[in-house]
Formats: C-alpha cells, structure tokens, sequence
C-alpha cells in the first residue's frame, strides 16, 4: 500500500477529525501544495528530521525557509543540508524572524523540553502548524497552555511520539477493541537503557557563535556548560528535561495509552534512586504504578545494563521481532486470555497464549517499520488537508502528564497522588504546585492562554 493511501484510509477508518478553517487562521485553507517549513533547534533530533525530509518522499514539494538555532554553526549547517537550488534555507539565530515570515506554513521543533511550549505558543500564536519533539512539555502548565493555544488559534500541533503513526500500532489496537486479549488488568512498561548518565556539569567559556540566554529561554540561569549542548544531555537536570523517562519512556507510555484507549490514572505513586548519575539529577532508576478504573500499569526503569538493548535498525526495517525478554523499550499487555507484547518505533507485537511442550505458542503477530518519516509527513499531510493529525497535541500532553505524575510524586517524597480524571489535575497535594507551574525567567515568560 503506498503511503499516501494508507494515512488517507486510516484516517477515514479512525475517524479523524478536521480542524475547520478559520477566519484568524492564516493558512486555513491549502492554496497549492507546497509548504514552507522552517526548523527550530539543529542539534542530535534535527539530524534525524532532515535525514528523513532528504531521503524519503523526495517527490513532495516541501521547502524549508530557515534554520533556528541558538548557536550560529548548527543552524548553518542545518541550512546548508536542506537547502534546494530553487530555495536557498535561511540560517537565524532569531526564531521571531521565520514566524513572523508569512511565507512559513509550519515549524518544526526540535530544541531541549524546556523551550517546547514557548515555541509551540509563540508559532500558534503566528499562525504556524507545529510538528515538536516529545516530551511536550517539561511541566504540565506549560502544556496546558500548549493544548489551548492549538484550540485557540485554530492550529495542527503535531508531537514526536511516532509510533501513532505506525500501522501496526493501530492493528494492535484494533485487535485489543475487539477483544483480542480478553479483559485487560495489567500493563507493565520497560525503561531499560544500557547507556550510562552524562557526567558532572562543568562550566566554560560560551562559543563565540552561542547565544547562551537564548538557549536558556524560560529555563533560570545557569552557568554554561558544554555537556548541556550534547544530544539529550540536558534531560537528567531539573528545569531542562524530564529525564530519560521524559525523553525515552515517553514513547512506550504514549503507545500503552493508544493502543489500551487510556486517559489520566486515578492514581500516580513513584519511588526511585540517583544510583550511576555522577552529577546528574534525575533517578536512573525508577518504578511507577499508575491506577486506572479496571487497570494497573507499571513503569519500571534502569539504566546501565549492557544486556538490555534498544530495537535496532534491522529489526524496525524487516520482518524480525526483538529478542523480548532483554528488550529494552517493550510493553506487556496482560489479558484474561492472551499476552500481547509491543515494541515502540517499528518493533511489532506478538500474541502469547499457554505454551506447549514448554515452547511459545504465538496466536498472532505483526511485524513493525520506523514510522519518523511517516510521522513527520502525516504532518505535512495534515497541513494541507486541516485534518487532525495521528498525535495531536492534546494525547501528546495526556501521555506527559503520566511522566509529570511519576516525577512530581518522587520529588514530593513518594507521595502516592489523587489525580481528577476529568481534569487531570492532582486533588491531594498541594506540595506540587512548584513543579506543577514553575518560576520563568520574566522576559521568557509563558503567556497563560485564556
């Protein structure tokens, strides 16, 4: 099935919505069919981004406008990459500048946490679809106001957590709406990296070409160091990131919550340890239950085993399953009649029932493929047709929210907390609020969206 048949035929059979035009929308409606993008942060995911855009569906006519970067050399090289002989990509390091550019149809976001909602606000704000990185937000008003201003301002917002875009994922769901597993009582998510945590910041001169304030944006000052500039690193430090349950455990929690059909917990309680940080702030390792209606889901995280292993590139592109049980990034799914396990990024699932002759017995399957390139141009896609998007910024948000609970309720002492499912807000623990709405640097101050 080619791709543009297969977003257009899954859109019709989940009943995607259309966002409808809109007076104050400025691209509320498609004119012709080229968008002009613009990329906003050139470091480690950017490469990623462009490596897509440069090598798959070459025939589509997107163009990129500019390059945002903080620091002068990354947006350089970013332009120089996606430039195209018709449309050559501006290096800035201003982001007011391409979205204020009426040209720009959509950004992408790919800069650390701590600057996805102000991005996001500020493009919304000028008119601009949004593709951003997960984890959506790195505190939950900011992401309350993320989802307000998409609702307000009319605009496709977009989150990097890919696997909503993979068929096989939707199977999966499917197969689990029919009753596929029977009841369902029981998940467990795996967090298990074999990479070790960065090691102490230590401070340095700024690069000549870094604007190191605008780097920071909302985060409160801090020294440079070059350890926050290298790929994902600033995740273990309170105030950047959510730690590596934010930047990696977010992708496994995001498909639990599609392919089940879950919410907000009842409940959020999470204990944890600094066991191999050397510096860093965040628990490497970390356990999570989550209480929903007629559900318990774990989270369960470690980091340093070398024999626990990320699915890798043969894996997602051909017809293999991971080796499950030393699987890194796996969830398992526990029914009354059957054991579905799932693989984030193009992993497949397989399902498991009573084995025989002490062998697995497999009752069905399906392979996976990366899904970054049809992630991405499902947002394009998106632009053009004004359909709502595989995930919109408001599952991005509700499966951050779950990384936020597990976060706030180890930073307040293993508190177990009550949570509104309606809402989402926690009901019995006013020591969050710091974490829950934190201090911004004034001038870089996120806007609450009425």
């Amino acid at each position: 099935m080619q791709r543009r048949t297969f977003v257009k035929s899954c859109a019709a059979g989940l009943g995607l919505a259309t966002i409808l035009n809109h007076p104050a929308s400025a691209n509320g409606t498609p004119v012709n069919d080229r968008v002009n993008l613009a990329l906003i942060g050139c470091g480690s995911i950017s490469n990623l981004h462009r490596r897509q855009f440069l090598e798959h569906r070459k025939e589509d006519d997107v163009r990129f406008l500019y390059a945002v970067d903080a620091q002068m050399s990354r947006a350089e090289q970013a332009a120089k990459e996606v430039s195209k002989p018709d449309q050559a990509t501006k290096p800035t390091q201003q982001m007011q500048l391409a979205l204020d550019d009426k040209n720009v149809d959509g950004v992408i976001i790919a800069t650390p946490d701590h600057w996805h909602a102000l991005a996001t606000i500020r493009a919304c704000q000028a008119g601009k679809d949004v593709y951003v990185e997960k984890p959506a937000a790195r505190s939950p008003f900011e992401g309350e106001q993320m989802v307000a201003a998409a609702k307000k301002y009319h605009r496709i917002v977009q989150i990097g957590t890919q696997t909503r875009s993979a068929e096989y994922a939707m199977h999966a769901r499917k197969f689990i709406e029919e009753g596929g597993l029977g009841n369902i009582e029981f998940c467990r998510i795996h967090n298990m990296w074999p990479q070790a945590c960065p090691g102490r910041p230590k401070p340095a001169p700024v690069p000549a070409d870094l604007l190191w304030d605008v780097w920071l944006g909302p985060a409160l000052y801090r020294e440079f160091s070059p350890l926050y500039m290298r790929g994902l690193q600033w995740e273990w430090f309170w105030g950047l990131g959510l730690g590596i349950l934010g930047v990696q455990g977010i992708h496994q929690i995001d498909m639990a919550r599609m392919v089940l059909g879950l919410k907000y917990p009842k409940t959020a309680y999470s204990v944890g340890m600094v066991n191999r940080s050397n510096g860093a702030e965040m628990p490497d390792t970390q356990s999570v239950v989550f209480e929903f209606d007629n559900l318990i889901m774990n989270v369960e995280q470690t980091l340093g085993q070398p024999y626990m292993l990320e699915t890798d590139a043969e894996v997602r592109n051909s017809d293999m399953f991971p080796y499950w049980y030393q699987n890194a990034t796996r969830v398992e799914i526990y029914g009354k009649n059957a054991l579905m396990v799932i693989g984030r990024l193009g992993a497949g699932w397989q399902v498991f029932v009573r084995t025989k002759d002490r062998k697995p017995v497999v009752k069905t399957q399906e392979f996976g493929r990366y899904t970054m390139s049809n992630h991405l141009f499902n947002f394009v896609d998106c632009i053009r047709s004004r359909q709502t998007p595989n995930a919109p910024i408001e599952e991005g948000h509700q499966s951050t929210m779950l990384v936020h609970y597990a976060n706030m309720s180890y930073r307040a002492g293993g508190v177990k907390l009550a949570i509104d499912t309606t809402t989402g807000k926690v009901t019995n623990c006013p020591e969050i609020q710091p974490f829950w709405r934190p201090e911004f640097r004034k001038e870089y101050d996120i806007p609450e969206i009425g």
